[in-house]
């Protein structure tokens, strides 16, 4: 039974549910007062764009995130589909619509209109607004599936070739980001219009746009640096010092909660679709718990009622119209500590991890770590921070930190997403599941937990 207040909630977003508009992947949608009716492209372009806004929170807040989310340790799935992804039973049917979802409506043939329209019009900052939102995707397309069709992407070949993980990576940090960063640095009166107040999380502010696009490249460095090492880690630090600071400045998804297709993922999942099959996972639980930390009550609550679990998802986070965070300060820091821990500067570790713990309202651990203490102070601070995004698992690949015990004895934690069965059955060029790697070429097994000594990876 649901908590009385959630009930309230849930009522008039139920009657919506019944009339067929509860799709496990609900986009929100904007309408005509999102543009200027006076310029028919400028309405054009922004309507493109809140379509590519839509589906890039869809893959960085829906079910990729829960899927990614029980393999990182951090949720448990208790029915259905989600008890055989608990147990590690990964299938074509696992991810399906992930991979699609990178292409079609709202991906990257909407991408690629809004950027042709936009070099069209001489509109420097919806180029450049939408080449950060290209690496967004596909770059979250890379961590999931790891090759991809992208060089060969909306060619009309009928098989088009997949790329190689780490060339994806490379041609979004090196050429596509750097360009964006350029466009996004355009001062050219009239005509660089942007996507004004269609963008929800920016409201088109270019500044922003350039600090997310560090903040991105980062990122993607970071996922690098098992591979790579010291370069990748060096180049992660230099975007990070120049990516988001503040709160103010978090990429976030906005949820109006007037209706169900205006309503967060995590409240359309958990209270309306698949009320109790995904619960928080009680070692994450117990860890926030140990550490006496105050986001234990800002993402969870004890009580049944909620979802049928000793612990619940937060009332707060599990509300229709809940901002739900994507990429953040709190999450830039830490790469930042991190990369620059991995690159040994050592203070501005030091001083970045101190700094995100001040911001999340976590007493400060002074400036005496170092070495593997420090390693695993940030790599834990970073488990927390990531929670609800796909970072905690990519994380977690990389470093295998925390040193996460299987679900299933014997079986090794899944390190990447099966292709879309549609996907493969339309495209020669993607093998069949069984012909598919079990890991990412960024991703070789971890033999040691990172910050632990020589402890041994028990998951991978």
């Amino acid at each position: 039974m649901l908590h009385v207040t959630k009930l309230r909630r849930l009522a008039p977003l139920a009657v919506l549910a019944l009339l067929g508009m509860a799709a496990c992947k609900d986009f929100l949608t904007a309408g005509e007062t999102q543009v200027d009716p006076n310029r028919p492209t400028q309405a054009a372009n922004r309507l493109i764009f809140t379509g590519i806004q839509s589906n890039i929170w869809s893959q960085l807040g829906s079910d990729p995130v829960r899927v990614s989310g029980i393999w990182a340790g951090q949720f448990n799935g208790t029915q259905g589909q989600y008890f055989t992804v608990n147990n590690y039973g990964v299938s074509e049917q696992t991810t399906n619509g992930f991979h699609a979802s990178l292409y079609a409506g709202g991906g990257l043939v909407d991408i690629r209109k809004l950027q042709a329209a936009s070099i069209a019009q001489t509109d420097t900052l919806m180029l450049g607004v939408a080449q950060v939102q290209e690496a967004i995707l596909i770059g979250t397309g890379a961590d999931m599936f790891g090759d991809l069709v992208y060089s060969h992407a909306l060619t009309g070949e009928a098989n088009p070739a997949l790329d190689k993980q780490m060339d994806v990576y490379d041609a979004l940090t090196e050429t596509l980001l750097v360009q964006a960063l350029a466009n996004l640095s355009v001062t050219r009166g009239g005509t660089n219009i942007g996507p004004g107040a269609a963008d929800l999380a920016y409201g088109g502010d270019p500044a922003a746009w350039r600090r997310l696009a560090h903040t991105v490249r980062a990122r993607i460095y970071m996922h690098e640096g098992e591979v790579r090492g010291a370069s990748a880690y060096a180049k992660a630090l230099a975007e990070a010092r120049l990516g988001l600071t503040s709160n103010a400045q978090d990429f976030v998804a906005v949820y109006s909660g007037a209706s169900l297709s205006e309503a967060n993922f995590f409240f359309q999942f958990d209270q309306v679709q698949r009320f109790g099959y995904l619960v928080p996972n009680l070692s994450f639980v117990d860890t926030l718990q140990t550490r006496n930390d105050p986001r234990l009550d800002d993402y969870f609550v004890e009580d049944a009622s909620f979802c049928g679990a000793e612990f619940c998802f937060s009332e707060a986070r599990d509300a229709p119209d809940f901002t739900q965070p994507l990429i953040t300060s709190n999450q830039n820091l830490l790469v930042w500590a991190e990369a620059a821990y991995r690159t040994g500067n050592i203070l501005e570790a030091q001083t970045q991890y101190n700094a995100e713990r001040a911001m999340s309202g976590v007493p400060a651990n002074g400036l005496t770590l170092v070495g593997d203490p420090l390693l695993a102070a940030i790599l834990g601070e970073k488990y927390i921070v990531n929670f609800q995004t796909i970072e905690a698992w990519n994380d977690y690949k990389r470093t295998c930190y925390p040193n996460v015990t299987p679900n299933v004895a014997g079986v090794k934690i899944p390190a990447r997403f099966l292709y879309d069965t549609g996907e493969r059955q339309t495209n020669t060029s993607i093998p069949p599941a069984q012909d598919q790697p079990t890991r990412n070429q960024n991703d070789p097994p971890n033999t040691v937990s990172d910050g632990q000594g020589t402890l041994a990876c028990i998951g991978q």
